[in-house]
């Protein structure tokens, strides 16, 4: 029988002997090869190939035809039913066109609003496949119906068969299908006829109607789909008419430039790879610690080996035959967990992702990638531990003597290799932009220092002198036993690193995309702005709504009515406003009158004396100090009523202004206040006709069914006019990046914690010898217990040190790679992490000494 063959028989007997280690590696390999399958078969089952991507956003459309002031002359009814005589005169002949109308269109059911979107097209037209999926019933047919998204007809409750009111004029439809946009499901909307779209549209404004409060009410788009490309002289004639074609190609740009996730440069699914190379990479670590200790476990079979004329090459392919093994059992399940996990999370995981996926896809070049990994990991580490098997024959025959581990003198060489390629590499990713090369240089800074830690040990012995007795024997194991010692730490500080740096990069991401969002008003907080002023019975209703708040009511400053009548003989219902001279291009500057009372929610805290003076004086509070430069606000309004002709005179006035802030921070939150005593000064009165209410975040945050409800009660009393109300929830992003971070740190908590277990839980074997010792010097079995848990959680405090002073010294590369700033929650959440692994690693200790001394007692 070749040397060959024997090594494998003696490394399948080692595999099936030692069950509970072969498990335990086993487990600690499939645990991240399963999560890296099934992230990557996840990733490919998601990917919405491009054609259909651009189906969502035209279907099958050659090219879409608009006139913005065809559009904005006619209204969307006129414009919708003259459209396609408009476009045969602009070519010169009839073509073929499919309108389509979109725009805001509420839905109200039972009492509850939701401010959805309207879709208005013929969703059974073939020009249209692909813009939505029916997950339920069949497209509206007829004016009288509607299909619903998801979201919308889970936050009203309907069903097939139920009646919804569109709008704000009471008209109401039949649910007859639930449809879903792709590449989005979260979105709110509706589909229903164009004509019915159209017709709830807002009609034309008409002069004195423009309130800047209500500019944006009017967001109805009416655009031809077109099925067959134009000519060169059609598009031509088109475009000297004031059309606009926008072609097929036009939708492939967008659907390319599309963000198709929150990672930056890199893809996903090289993401998924690199996280799992590095994952991988410390598992090496770990699994080279513990063969490590399967060789110094099993000196006596292998000298054995020795003696009966094995040479040294077969006794390394024993310990290497063994990783081979675990390595191919290892894979083995993690490909078939990892691809069965991805069929049970694909509903789950496209929910999240608000996407509707197809069947399930197999990434064939990172499986084939993650497989390899999977067999050499375990293999590699155990071939580089086997270099150890070596050493006096008949010494690890009477089980007196470790074998060679020494390091060589060209340790140095390595160290300071190691050393300074990590900080080369940590300087080039930030410079380069390449994450996965930061976290490549903090491993090599990882392996190094474990390098110098080994060399330091051995001369700090002396120094436990002053600590008790069980802490001191445990510094001088550590101390003592350096080679073991540094191994394990190096372990504990690469899952340290790993925590540490991803929980950086995931806290860094969240915090970049709260910067980057402007909420419209604090968080948690409401506001509402309407066209006409509610009735008290629907204020009472909306605070009941929001939880029993008080709504502050706020006034538009405006000057005096006009006299007369407006140009089509009805009474003026807008006549001008005043507001900054040098209004903010993106916060609201019109001037808005408060009670004194009320002056601390705005403020969200309690004003000093010198702004209640002012206020109460006749002047304005502001909250952005670019509208009072001096201390001074100055305002204007229109004498006369704006028309679309001609140039109106302004009142201009200037008032005492105190500056409360110095920016304002949202967008829809006016920034000018005055009191009733101010407006008498401006010589204006409040807007009869326009109302806007705000209100504090409450102790308890607004849920989506209180905002719908209080929605619905102002719809009931604002009817036909425009209104909006908004509650401020933050960005959808933060939450998706804060509960991934979260999980994150649960997870890496998880696995550092096991592989601490793991690893220490095998090393106390090892030291066997040394609790003998203390065994016949009468140490009872609770005093070795404790003292192999203290010197387990000194090795892995050891490396957390080890690992925090490299995650201090890689996070701001890490940051700068990624453009992101720095934030605390990470570090908390590493603390977190490193406590648990210290934990876990004590329980090992005491569990596995527990363990060795009934060994010993077996021995005796």
């Amino acid at each position: 029988m070749s040397a060959r063959r024997i090594a494998l028989r003696v490394a399948l007997r080692r595999v099936r002997r030692d069950r509970k280690r072969t498990l335990a590696l086993t487990a600690a390999l499939l645990v991240p090869l399963t999560l890296a399958v099934t992230l990557v078969t996840l990733r490919a089952t998601s990917e919405i190939p491009e054609d259909e991507r651009v189906g969502t956003l035209i279907g099958q459309s050659q090219g879409v035809l608009r006139n913005l002031d065809f559009v904005a002359e006619r209204g969307a009814e006129r414009a919708l039913a003259e459209g396609p005589q408009a476009l045969a005169s602009a070519v010169g002949q009839d073509i073929e066109v499919v309108p389509e109308v979109d725009g805001p269109l509420a839905v109200s059911s039972d009492g509850l609003q939701v401010d959805s979107y309207g879709y208005g097209l013929q969703l059974d037209q073939p020009l249209h496949r692909g813009r939505f999926v029916l997950t339920d019933g069949r497209a509206p047919r007829a004016p009288g119906e509607v299909a619903l998204s998801p979201s919308v007809a889970e936050r009203l409750g309907a069903r097939l068969g139920d009646r919804v009111e569109l709008g704000e004029g009471g008209a109401t439809a039949e649910v007859t299908g639930i449809a879903a946009i792709p590449t989005d499901t979260l979105r709110k909307f509706v589909v229903a006829l164009p004509a019915v779209v159209a017709g709830q549209a807002p009609a034309l404004p008409k002069p004195g109607q423009d309130s800047s409060m209500a500019a944006a009410q009017d967001g109805t788009v009416v655009v031809w789909h077109t099925p067959d490309a134009l000519t060169p002289r059609a598009q031509r004639a088109m475009t000297e008419q004031g059309w606009r074609l926008e072609p097929r190609s036009t939708a492939f740009d967008v659907a390319r430039d599309a963000p198709d996730s929150l990672l930056p440069e890199e893809s996903a699914t090289a993401w998924v790879i690199g996280l799992a190379v590095l994952v991988l990479g410390e598992l090496g670590l770990v699994m080279g610690a513990v063969y490590a200790i399967v060789v110094r476990s099993s000196r006596r079979e292998l000298a054995l080996l020795a003696a009966a004329g094995a040479g040294p090459r077969t006794r390394r392919s024993v310990i290497t035959g063994q990783g081979v093994l675990v390595g191919l059992i290892a894979t083995g399940l993690a490909l078939g967990a990892g691809v069965a996990g991805a069929w049970l999370l694909k509903p789950w995981a496209a929910e999240r992702n608000g996407e509707i996926w197809g069947g399930l896809r197999l990434d064939a070049w990172s499986t084939a990638v993650l497989a390899l990994l999977g067999i050499l990991t375990p293999a590699i580490a155990a071939r580089v531990a086997a270099r150890g098997v070596g050493g006096d024959v008949v010494a690890a025959l009477r089980d007196q003597a470790d074998f060679d581990d020494r390091a060589p003198r060209r340790g140095q060489v390595a160290l300071g290799a190691l050393l300074t390629c990590g900080l080369l590499l940590a300087v080039a990713g930030a410079s380069l932009k390449a994450p996965f090369t930061v976290m490549i240089g903090a491993l090599s800074l990882v392996i190094g220092t474990g390098l110098l830690v080994r060399r330091l040990l051995p001369s700090s012995a002396g120094r436990a002198d002053g600590l008790r007795l069980m802490q001191r024997i445990g510094a001088r194991l550590l101390a003592r036993s350096a080679s073991r010692s540094a191994t394990m730490g190096t372990v504990v500080a690469s899952l340290t690193v790993l925590t540490g740096l991803v929980l950086a990069a995931m806290g860094g991401l969240t915090a970049e995309v709260g910067k980057s969002y402007e909420p419209a008003s604090p968080h948690g907080s409401a506001f509402t702005y309407a066209t006409k002023v509610p009735g008290p019975a629907t204020v009472a209703a909306m605070e009941e709504a929001l939880g029993g708040e008080r709504l502050t009511a706020m006034g538009i400053a405006s000057p005096p009515a006009p006299r007369g009548t407006a140009p089509d003989g009805t009474a003026w219902s807008y006549w001008g406003e005043f507001e900054a001279a040098s209004p903010l291009p993106d916060r609201p500057s019109a001037v808005m009158v408060i009670r004194a009372a009320d002056l601390s929610t705005v403020l969200g805290r309690n004003p000093t004396a010198r702004e209640r003076g002012i206020l109460s004086g006749g002047g304005a509070v502001v909250l952005d100090e670019r509208l009072a430069p001096g201390g001074r606000l100055t305002v204007t309004a229109p004498k006369s009523p704006v028309l679309d002709t001609g140039r109106t005179e302004l009142y201009t006035e200037s008032l005492d202004a105190v500056v409360a802030q110095r920016r304002s921070e949202y967008r829809s939150l006016p920034v000018i206040y005055v009191s009733a005593v101010g407006l008498r000064a401006l010589g204006g009165v409040e807007q009869p006709n326009s109302a806007y209410y705000y209100l504090p975040a409450p102790d308890d945050s607004i849920s989506s069914e209180q905002e719908d409800r209080a929605r619905g009660a102002l719809a009931s009393d604002i009817g036909s006019g425009y209104f909006t109300l908004e509650v401020e929830r933050g960005p959808v992003a933060a939450e998706v990046l804060r509960a991934t971070t979260l999980g994150s740190a649960l997870v890496l908590m998880l696995v550092a914690a096991t592989l601490a277990f793991l690893t220490v839980g095998l090393a106390t074997q090892e030291m066997r010898p040394d609790l003998s010792a203390l065994a016949a010097a009468g140490a009872d079995r609770r005093f070795r217990s404790w003292l192999t848990g203290v010197y387990a959680g000194q090795v892995t405090l050891l490396g957390v040190l080890m690992g925090v002073g490299v995650t201090a010294l890689a996070t701001p590369a890490l940051l700068l790679s990624l453009d992101v700033g720095w934030s605390l929650w990470p570090w908390l959440g590493l603390a977190a992490a490193s406590a648990g692994a210290v934990a876990a690693a004590v329980a090992a200790g005491c569990l596995g000494g527990s363990r060795v001394a009934t060994l010993l007692r077996a021995a005796q």
